[in-house]
């Protein structure tokens, strides 16, 4: 077994992807020093023997644009979750792949908790309270880009910087011609009316 000590960080090992933390045929192929066509052929025998709730939800076939001697190609890989990852490397041996195991193992915690940093409680659940008399009289819950401001405020928050993207800023500009213009209508027929 040829292994080597890569010099892959954690974050090149290790991705999320949406709310999974994942790694790929390709890193591991790499990282363990191993051809990646038989790091595709072990993922395919684990896809016949083990169960297909357990190959579904941790393995997923992609093909990928790679550069192969000086053309490029599609290349056939996998995506796989921690476990997914921890089934594949069962078999990888010996004191440098245990090494390794942990070396991944680690990343795959730090991506974990990464995820889960940017997904605490508190911000998957904004809630909008409306207070009478000191008192909490209702109370709604609010999208992470929806935000809640007085009138005479709203003004500043478009003018501050990267606060609204262009498009947005584009969209309000639109909406506040078309309102000017309809205002503008109703003035001028009134005006004729009078």
């Amino acid at each position: 077994m040829n292994l080597q000590q890569s010099k892959n960080t954690p974050t090149q090992l290790v991705f999320i992807n949406g709310q999974q933390t994942i790694t790929s045929s390709l890193i591991v192929a790499d990282y363990f020093g191993k051809m990646h066509k038989n790091v595709l052929r072990k993922i395919e025998e684990i896809l016949v023997e083990a169960p297909s709730d357990f190959t579904s939800a941790h393995f997923r076939a992609n093909v990928q644009n790679q550069q192969v001697g000086t053309s490029q190609r599609d290349l056939k890989c996998y995506q796989m979750t921690k476990d997914g990852f921890m089934f594949l490397v069962m078999g990888f041996t010996g004191a440098k792949a245990a090494e390794l195991k942990i070396n991944f193992i680690n990343a795959f915690n730090e991506a974990q908790a990464r995820l889960s940093r940017t997904q605490s409680p508190f911000e998957r659940q904004r809630m909008l309270f409306t207070w009478e008399g000191g008192k909490i009289v209702s109370s709604q819950p609010i999208d992470d880009d929806q935000f809640v401001t007085r009138r005479d405020k709203l003004v500043n928050y478009i003018r501050e910087p990267r606060f609204l993207s262009l498009e947005q800023l584009i969209e309000i500009s639109e909406a506040a011609n078309q309102q000017i213009a309809c205002i503008a209508r109703i003035g001028r027929e009134q005006a004729r009316l009078s």
